[in-house]
């Protein structure tokens, strides 16, 4: 069971694959602040382990994540997590499919980095 402490820590899940963009998150994190990366859920032991994190970020372009729309869906509603689940890359189909499977947002692999350090500082409490 996850103590008060675990809970406080500032986490994020990166699924991604590109190592260029991998090392560009790494570099603007705080020292407060750390990532896991993960290739699929699997690689947690529990729905809990997903919920220590603040946000979850997935890349949507083909061959990287195995089936990216599926982790949606099973964090939605297989394990029924509301933690923000934000997209970068992808055709506009996959695009249309992850909103369906109610990710949060989507942008462009170019994107993503700049938008970072804004989702660190919201959810930064």
């Amino acid at each position: 069971m996850p103590s008060i402490a675990d809970r406080l820590q500032k986490r994020l899940i990166w699924m991604g694959g590109d190592a260029e963009t991998l090392a560009g998150a790494r570099t603007l994190l705080p020292k407060e602040w750390s990532l896991t990366e993960a290739a699929s859920l699997e690689e947690f032991s529990d729905w809990q382990e997903i919920l220590l994190h603040r946000f979850l970020v997935l890349n949507l372009e083909e061959g990287v994540v195995e089936e990216p729309v599926e982790v949606v869906l099973q964090i939605r509603q297989e394990f029924q997590l509301n933690i923000p689940i934000f997209c970068y890359g992808g055709s506009r189909e996959t695009r249309m499919e992850a909103r369906s499977a109610r990710a949060d947002r989507f942008f462009e692999r170019d994107e993503i980095l700049e938008k970072l350090p804004d989702f660190l500082r919201q959810f930064s409490w």
